[in-house]
């Protein structure tokens, strides 16, 4: 027996169960009914009902409708926010945010990456046309978006190759990559600008425009974004990609990152 076999014998299996529940949830991103939830992880009904039931209790899942289908609940989201209070991320980028949406007049959020995921941590709105279809603790999938572009484009290219081995890509709006080759091809793009840029990727006729800042170790943290429902902006990409560079530039300082 090795050491990770030996190591097995301490994990409490029912725990375990009810987390790779969660994981399975929150990766199909829409609610699951109870019978694929039991495919998905090799169990029977009966034993799959009874975590659900339990995680439902205490909140963790939420069952929608008789069938039943189940999606996240809103502890699971709390778990995660309560985290982010304790890096104090969102307050430290706050006044950063706030200079970002006045100087460009356009919605700022605030990103982070999860998996494969950009999970939404912070959102400062325009004083005219606001977007509002990002709400904080929403996700998007990293390779459809300028944030998530701009996330991807801060981890080196074997990162993001095993992050996508064997992914499917989904079909999104926009000319968002379909393949791991043409993420690739889009992040370098992105290195080589020093900003991401997109056009009706999650939803139509929104501009967005992003940058990644990193932490005192210099590794990637988050990324900062503007979006405007005036796609006519693009043609003052490069002047609304300086401000964003900037915003993501003090945030990264305010981090303790000290280098370029």
């Amino acid at each position: 027996m090795d050491k990770k076999d030996a190591a097995d014998q301490y994990v409490a299996a029912a725990l375990d169960r009810g987390l790779q529940l969660l994981e399975i949830l929150s990766d199909a991103r829409a609610a699951l009914p109870l019978a694929e939830i039991a495919r998905r992880m090799g169990l029977s009904r009966g034993v799959a009902f009874r975590l659900a039931h339990t995680l439902e209790r205490r909140g963790y899942l939420e069952r929608i409708d008789a069938v039943p289908n189940y999606r996240p609940g809103v502890r699971v989201m709390g778990l995660g926010f309560s985290y982010l209070r304790s890096l104090g991320l969102t307050e430290l980028a706050r006044p950063y945010m706030e200079r970002l949406r006045d100087a460009t007049d356009a919605s700022v959020h605030l990103g982070v990456l999860d998996g494969r995921d950009v999970f939404y941590v912070a959102r400062i709105a325009a004083r005219h046309g606001v977007v509002s279809y990002i709400d904080i603790g929403d996700r998007s999938p990293a390779h459809a978006s300028a944030i998530g572009h701009a996330l991807l484009a801060s981890l080196a290219d074997d990162e993001i190759a095993r992050l996508y081995r064997d992914a499917s890509f989904e079909t999104v709006r926009g000319a968002a990559p379909r393949n791991a080759v043409e993420l690739l091809q889009k992040v370098a793009e992105v290195r080589s600008q020093g900003y991401a840029v997109s056009i009706g990727a999650l939803h139509s006729n929104v501009l967005a425009i992003a940058a990644a800042f990193r932490n005192a170790d210099g590794k990637l943290a988050g990324a900062v974004s503007v979006t405007s429902l005036d796609t006519e902006r693009l043609r003052d990409a490069p002047q609304l990609g300086a401000s964003v560079i900037a915003a993501a530039a003090e945030i990264s300082r305010a981090l303790g990152y000290t280098g370029a």
